[in-house]
């Protein structure tokens, strides 16, 4: 039996961004918070593990508050110091896997995690993501069975037998950027909220321990909170991996892509036009190629994320990768979620309809890529001195909007493609340049990690953020002091 964990501790500064065309600003500019996790586990090698996982305690701890948006998108920075709350103590996993003869059996509540979580993300983990931070997690009611179903038809020898691996698993979503099932209700109590269920299979060839072929499907049928419609979709996802040293070459070089397609029809849809079933068809792809050569590694990364030209019409083609599958360090995890939160604010207000639009719950982004193509090149530098335990970051993000950057309320006040700042949606986000420098270390006999260090971040808008007055949005910095002990 043993007792994992971790506890970070984030200290941040942060331009204080203007969002509209009225001088709505975001409320924040330096702040604190924390989280302490807890995973407890008991294992029998080869037989059995049973595995928790909660937040002891996370949130803000100090400094500023941003605007609560009507509690519209994310609110972790809205809420007034609640990271030290008794309420900021969150139930993750507690879940059962057997070893059998025949495959894993898994029961219980779990992470959902595929390839490279693009589109089902686990949000486990300290040091996934060279820029900010995994916050959620989809978590699902699972029971899963995985198995190499063709040892026994082809034999053990087989090569095809011994490296295929398919599963079945029948999910009850409790928590992921669509659904939550418990939600709170008014006079402190809790009621049964959105309520999701999937049917998920997966096929996996491993060619080696570093190649891998995947792929990922799961049908999902959901019913909204308060009958505010349904949504039922088709997921299907290929993932391939591979990690390789050339003959001719010094390197190492690694691949690994992920390209995701969702079909289907909602009837709970941020559409201005549209009060029937909503048709859904979104598309993403991700590609990352990685040269290493001792302490120092260039990667590019190339990502897409369709968007959404018409927001009358009944088509639903806005993809949203998942909140913690992370591109940077300001673009998307400050600016699009708070102006796509401030856009549900407005279009919320009881003055403007006698009832908000359906879906509005879903039009923030919460950090997610969304409405993007995107070139992300990064070099990362392991200097030997102090063993290798420095490490420095840098990276350039280029983005750009296959459709114009549109703000719903100011598309539905104009009857036109405008941004937040009411000036005609254009497509170019501009450049992101962020730098990170981290010192990593085992202590205690290798029983702690330990990770200080600082991170910072500007974006440098495009013409998506043009003003009405032909000016156009400053920049937007970011700053994080980071400290985190993993035990």
């Amino acid at each position: 039996m043993r007792v994992d964990g971790s506890y970070r501790l984030r200290l941040a500064s942060n331009t204080n961004q203007v969002l509209d065309d009225t001088g709505t600003a975001v409320g924040q500019s330096h702040w604190a918070e924390h989280r302490l996790r807890i995973t407890p586990k008991l294992i029998e090698a080869n037989l059995i593990e049973i595995q928790g996982s909660f937040d002891v305690a996370s949130g803000l701890l100090a400094g500023d508050v941003a605007n609560n948006f009507r509690g519209f998108g994310w609110t972790g920075r809205s809420d007034s110091h609640g990271g030290l709350h008794p309420s900021s103590f969150t139930f993750r996993h507690f879940f059962i896997e057997l070893k059998l003869n025949v495959g894993i059996l898994q029961l219980g509540q779990m992470a959902s995690h595929w390839g490279m979580g693009m589109v089902a993300n686990g949000g486990n983990g300290e040091e996934e993501t060279d820029f900010g931070d995994v916050r959620f997690g989809d978590i699902v009611d699972r029971l899963l069975f995985v198995t190499r179903p063709l040892v026994g038809l082809l034999g053990p020898r087989s090569f095809l037998a011994q490296h295929l691996a398919t599963a079945i698993a029948g999910d009850i979503v409790y928590r992921d950027r669509y659904a939550e099932l418990v939600q709170s209700a008014p006079g402190n109590s809790l009621r049964i909220g959105d309520q999701a269920f999937q049917l998920v299979g997966a096929a996996i060839l491993d060619f080696s321990e570093a190649s891998r072929l995947g792929f990922y499907t799961a049908r999902r049928v959901q019913s909204f909170a308060l009958d505010s419609g349904d949504l039922h979709t088709w997921i299907f996802d290929l993932h391939a991996r591979t990690l390789f040293q050339p003959a001719l070459l010094p390197v190492t070089i690694s691949l690994e892509a992920e390209a995701a397609q969702v079909v289907g029809g909602t009837s709970h849809a941020p559409s201005l036009n549209a009060p029937a079933t909503s048709r859904v068809n979104q598309q993403a792809a991700v590609l990352r190629t990685l040269v290493s050569r001792g302490p120092l590694e260039v990667e590019l990364e190339g990502g897409y994320a369709s968007g959404r030209a018409n927001p009358f019409d009944d088509q639903v083609t806005a993809f949203q990768m998942n909140r913690d599958f992370k591109v940077g360090l300001v673009l998307w995890d400050e600016v699009m979620l708070f102006q796509t939160q401030n856009a549900a604010r407005r279009l919320s207000d009881p003055h403007l309809l006698g009832r908000p639009p359906p879906g509005l719950d879903l039009l923030p982004t919460e950090g997610s890529v969304t409405n993007a193509l995107y070139l992300k090149p990064t070099l990362r530098y392991r200097p030997a001195f102090l063993g290798g335990k420095v490490r420095a970051v840098a990276s350039v993000l280029l983005a750009r909007a296959p459709e114009p950057v549109i703000d719903l309320y100011q598309a539905f006040v104009s009857s036109s493609p405008r941004n937040s700042f009411g000036a005609p949606a254009k497509r170019s986000y501009g450049t992101e340049m962020d730098f990170a420098l981290g010192y990593r270390t085992r202590i205690a006999g290798d029983q702690l990690g330990a990770e200080l260090g600082v991170q910072a971040g500007v974006l440098f808008p495009g013409d998506a953020f043009d003003r009405a007055d032909g000016t156009r949005m400053p920049g937007v910095w970011v700053g994080k002091l980071r400290g985190t002990l993993v035990f």
